[in-house]
């Protein structure tokens, strides 16, 4: 596939000659997959985070729920860490119930790692 350049005034436009794929070849190499790989994984791998004491984290609950103030909760489950946006809307037994916007959540609170 050809491009008319003829409309060009200048020599060099005109007789530019496109080499298509072959330059990208320099991104196809096995050392960028790698690091594209390596990266990919070390994205989805949780890092690990000091889990606040237990006490501090049923006060932030208490005070979110008093409050009805938002939060981002951290909380581990099944070897992976997960993020919520929330209110606090209710405890029950060990748990709380956290409302976002498309979900009710019920979170153990020995699960929870972090909250903000």
């Amino acid at each position: 596939m050809s491009v008319d350049r003829s409309y060009s005034p200048y020599e060099v436009i005109r007789a530019y000659h496109d080499r298509g794929m072959m330059k990208w070849g320099a991104f196809a190499t096995g050392e960028l997959t790698e690091a594209q790989n390596t990266f990919e994984k070390e994205k989805k791998e949780d890092k690990i985070i000091q889990a606040l004491p237990h006490h501090l984290v049923l006060h932030l609950l208490n005070q979110s729920f008093s409050n009805q103030g938002q939060i981002k909760i951290q909380y581990q489950a099944k070897d992976k860490l997960t993020e919520v946006y929330g209110f606090v809307s209710e405890f029950i037994n060990n748990q709380v119930r956290v409302k976002s916007t498309d979900k009710i959540y019920l979170i153990s609170i020995e699960q929870i790692v972090n909250i903000s």
